[in-house]
């Protein structure tokens, strides 16, 4: 096929080539996954996704070609090393949430590319890809608990595969989210109190007591704070709960006229509709749980745990607030205690820099951002924080 066979428009050749590099960084990722993985049917069933995601890859890579555009190499994605890292420390399931979040963002750029995509060959390719692509929401499946299911799950031995603890259940994913933003806030606002601190006072004891006060004050912050605005929050939903099962049990024959209204809205004929409520309404827990989502939008099994929030909410800021002052005391007993204390700040800083790079880079999975960029926008931020503290606590010094 010559270079020069297809023509593409510049936007389309953009989107064509993060489709490329989307997939490749996904194939990566299944491989991984699947030297971590313990499980020997969880194992050829993380190989068959990563050979999806490279014949996915090559779709695109042709399409490419025949366009002129050359490619680099494949090689090892920083994205599939963290993940294997994670599945290593903490075990497969947080890491396969992970991976569901970064497969749903693959998706959304697809469906948002049906409207926007020029070039028909590169439709083409893109219809027929697409459903294999909502076959993979089954990553997803398993970062809330689900199990193992696609059409190629007949490579795996038929039936799905229990691969994440219960813990991770429905909350797997909110929870890896909460605890990246809790290690944020966490190292941010005691590198920020260190910084200033220590720029207002020489004495080290000081500088540390103020690190160590706001990394607990924080921590303890956070947890009471997620646990009562999830309590506050869990509520209010088993308040309209309540109510609906109220309403259920004083007119059932209105409550099942509105599931019928709202089944006639989204294209189901009456007959149809009709006999979709009977068989709804038939089992009065799946006829609330039903009602709530189809009519108030809430989803029972969404229902966040105010304590495990608190917990994650406390013991993520915990460990965030630790690194700068763990790089502060890293820092003095380096440089020594007969130097300035501002040495064992900049230590301080470039510890929590590092990790501040890290945490925004996960936060691309959740972003769809690239992680070099999360994380330098990340690395921004609390270098100016720092510095803003640093010279107020300068202005301050006695």
């Amino acid at each position: 096929m010559a270079p020069s066979d297809l023509a593409l428009s510049a936007p389309d050749t953009r989107s064509l080539r993060s489709n490329w590099e989307s997939e490749t960084r996904m194939a990566g990722v299944y491989e991984a996954l699947a030297e971590v993985a313990s499980d020997a049917g969880l194992r050829l069933r993380l190989k068959a996704l990563a050979a999806t995601e490279k014949r996915h890859a090559d779709a695109w890579a042709e399409l490419l070609a025949a366009g002129g555009v050359k490619l680099p190499e494949r090689t090892p994605r920083f994205t599939a090393r963290v993940l294997a890292g994670l599945a290593r420390i903490a075990g497969i399931g947080p890491a396969l949430a992970l991976a569901g979040a970064a497969e749903g963002q693959v998706l959304r750029s697809y469906l948002g590319q049906v409207a926007t995509m020029s070039d028909q060959r590169a439709q083409g390719v893109l219809r027929k890809l697409l459903p294999e692509e909502l076959d993979h929401q089954s990553s997803e499946d398993i970062a809330e608990g689900g199990d193992l299911q696609s059409a190629t799950a007949g490579e795996v031995g038929g039936g799905g595969i229990d691969v994440v603890d219960e813990e991770w259940h429905g909350g797997g994913i909110e929870s890896i989210r909460n605890v990246i933003y809790g290690v944020n806030d966490g190292l941010t606002a005691t590198l920020g109190v260190l910084a200033g601190v220590g720029g207002a006072s020489v004495e080290p004891h000081v500088v540390l007591i103020g690190g160590l006060s706001a990394m607990v004050a924080s921590g303890v912050s956070m947890a009471g704070g997620a646990y009562l605005a999830s309590k506050s929050q869990r509520e209010v939903f088993e308040g309209q709960l309540a109510r609906e099962a109220a309403e259920i049990e004083a007119m059932p024959e209105l409550e099942r006229a509105e599931l019928v209204k709202i089944y006639r809205s989204k294209g189901l004929t009456p007959a149809e509709a009709t006999t979709i409520v009977g068989r709804i309404t038939a089992d009065k827990k799946v006829w609330l749980e039903t009602q709530a989502r189809e009519e108030l939008g809430l989803d029972v099994s969404q229902f966040e745990n105010p304590m495990r929030e608190g917990v994650v909410a406390g013991v993520s800021t915990l460990v965030g607030g630790a690194i700068p002052v763990l790089g502060y005391v890293a820092g003095r007993l380096i440089l020594g205690a007969a130097l300035s204390g501002l040495g064992a700040l900049v230590i301080a800083f470039v510890f929590s820099a590092a990790f501040l790079f890290l945490i925004g880079s996960a936060r691309s999975f959740f972003t769809g951002k690239g992680g070099v960029r999360s994380g330098v926008e990340m690395l921004v931020v609390g270098t100016v924080v720092a510095v803003i503290t640093y010279a107020v606590g300068v202005l301050f010094r006695a």
